[in-house]
């Protein structure tokens, strides 16, 4: 189960805002390089907590999908959230 907040993650300044069972990750999706993104992970109560690889960040997301279908859908939404020109923004 999972569940995304685009607007909580703009107020945190990143991208989309993932809950998957019971941990938190944010993602900042950057514009330019194209594809570019910083994941982070963030504690219960959705506070950010510290920057993490996108090999971290893909890790969680097979242990804690519950299938592929889900690990794919949520890359897609992922993709939809705001882009942003830098990592300062």
């Amino acid at each position: 189960m999972y569940e995304f907040d685009y607007a909580s993650a703009e107020t945190e300044g990143c991208s989309s805002k993932i809950i998957l069972d019971d941990r938190v990750f944010y993602v900042k999706l950057l514009s330019s390089p194209i594809g570019s993104a910083k994941y982070f992970s963030a504690d219960k109560d959705g506070h950010l907590q510290k920057e993490i690889s996108k090999s971290e960040f893909l890790l969680w997301l097979n242990i804690l999908a519950d299938n592929d279908s889900d690990i794919k859908e949520i890359l897609e939404k992922i993709g939809q959230g705001k882009k942003y020109n830098s990592f300062c923004e």
